[in-house]
């Protein structure tokens, strides 16, 4: 049923624009669904509404889509209040039949139809958690209790991005952190292990429904002088699933690694990250509060970038680890199947790398203030780092070395300056357009000598 009759079970502010409200509404047989409404009408738990889902399409012929709006996506439209019992099929007095679709294609390995790219999300440092906190929390005067949230920590291991999407009728699609992958168009070998091992991966949609298994593809011959590069025979680390459809509703997260174990069968390739340390809590409303934690943290990645203990546990090979990313474990939402919102829960996170791995020049992994830059020649030097000009090339140009790339390779790594030096930049005083050319440029140099080398050897 494409319109129907919903029950409002819960209306929060928008963490981005006072105009707006997002609504949790619920209907028998129904999961949950997020929209997001103007407050041009005032709907309060336990009104009955009159919902177009997504696909929908209105009277005047307007088709309903995913909308993100202000950086919160809503699954629907809001037409009105109604008197019908939630659940009731209203398509024939608010809608039309939806056109049908042409007949796609059968997906197979190499040509995944009906399928696109949906990333992980791109996990920040300390500093922007605590930017986050407050929006979320609509800090408006110093008065206002932040919460405390508590983190546990995983291993990051040094590989590549990777993930399996989990779709109808046993299909699976792999893909990289920023395309999807076939065996003829791979990243390190991952679609043909995925494909080669389909009945493991075509049979979890008994399990999961639509979800997307995220994880890190590791082992000889993606990264180098790491402790994992030295095992025998690549692996699947996998870190979080992904539930839901993401056009149809607002996607969950599993993180809880005895969770993950539960809905994927054992595979000798296929490794659910554990927990590593005990718990760290970080108080939010006070600076000093965090100190403690962060300490913590710090002698943590310290250890990590000594030896990998995961990796020497399950491996036996001793070698330099990458850091953590942290996850927040309390203090946040979890349902009754440990999900949670993906897109808030993202905002949460965090990763801390040892100094070799770091894309960004500080004193320690973690830091609760961001880096002031004296001018524009400091700050470039702060973000234009070996650690990102290599992941440039892996992730703005696949990995090709070549001239004809220079311009995905300047692209990827403004864009990716741009994205995480915003509080930087703030704090110093700067501006992106300030800063723009001298990141060009130094890449650009970079670049040159880069293709120099690969082009003697």
């Amino acid at each position: 049923m494409s319109i129907i009759a919903m029950r409002v079970s819960g209306v929060e502010p928008h963490p981005d624009a006072d105009a707006l409200r997002v609504l949790q509404l619920d209907a028998p047989g129904i999961d949950l669904l997020q929209v997001v409404a103007n407050t041009d009408h005032a709907y309060a738990p336990g009104d009955r509404v009159i919902v177009a889902r997504v696909g929908a399409v209105l009277l005047d012929g307007t088709t309903i889509r995913r909308a993100r709006l202000r950086g919160v996506y809503s699954f629907g439209m809001i037409l009105g209040t109604t008197d019908a019992a939630p659940g009731t099929d209203l398509r024939a007095t608010h809608g039309q039949p939806p056109e049908p679709e042409p007949a796609a294609a059968p997906a197979t390995a190499e040509r995944p139809a009906g399928v696109s790219v949906f990333k992980w999300p791109s996990i920040e440092s300390l500093p922007h958690v605590r930017r986050a906190v407050r929006q979320q929390a609509r800090l408006d005067s110093e008065a206002v209790l932040l919460p405390t949230i508590t983190y546990r920590a995983k291993i990051k291991l040094d590989g590549t991005n990777a993930g399996v999407h989990v779709l109808p009728g046993g299909r699976i699609v792999a893909q990289s952190r920023t395309r999807l992958l076939s065996p003829d168009d791979d990243n390190h070998g991952f679609a043909t292990w995925v494909h080669a091992h389909g009945a493991y991966f075509g049979a979890l949609f008994e399990r999961l429904g639509h979800a997307l298994v995220f994880g890190e593809w590791c082992g000889p011959g993606i990264q180098k002088k790491v402790a994992i590069t030295r095992i025998e025979r690549k692996i699947f680390a996998v870190f979080a699933i992904q539930l839901g459809d993401p056009a149809t509703e607002a996607v969950r997260l599993v993180v809880e690694p005895e969770r993950i174990a539960a809905l994927l069968p054992e595979h000798p390739d296929v490794r659910v990250l554990p927990w590593h340390g005990e718990p760290v809590a970080l108080d939010f409303h006070d600076d000093a509060g965090l100190e403690p934690g962060v300490a913590r943290l710090n002698e943590m990645v310290a250890e990590i970038e000594q030896v990998d203990p995961w990796v020497a546990e399950q491996f036996g090979v001793e070698g330099v680890g990458e850091g953590v990313v942290l996850y927040p474990v309390g203090g946040v939402d979890f349902d009754a199947h440990g999900g949670t919102n993906r897109d808030r829960y993202a905002e949460l996170m965090f990763k801390a790398k040892g100094e070799a791995h770091r894309v960004q020049r500080q004193p320690k992994a973690v830091q609760v203030d961001p880096q002031v830059a004296a001018d524009v020649r400091e700050l470039v030097d702060q973000f234009v780092t070996p650690a990102r000009l290599e992941q440039a090339v892996t992730e703005g140009c696949d990995g090709e070395l070549s001239m004809r790339r220079m311009g995905d390779f300047l692209g990827w790594l403004g864009r990716d300056v741009q994205k995480e030096s915003t509080l930087e930049l703030e704090a110093s005083g700067l501006t992106w357009k300030q800063v723009a050319r001298a990141v060009a440029s130094t890449g650009q140099q970079w670049y040159r000598r880069r293709v120099a080398e690969a082009d003697e050897r």
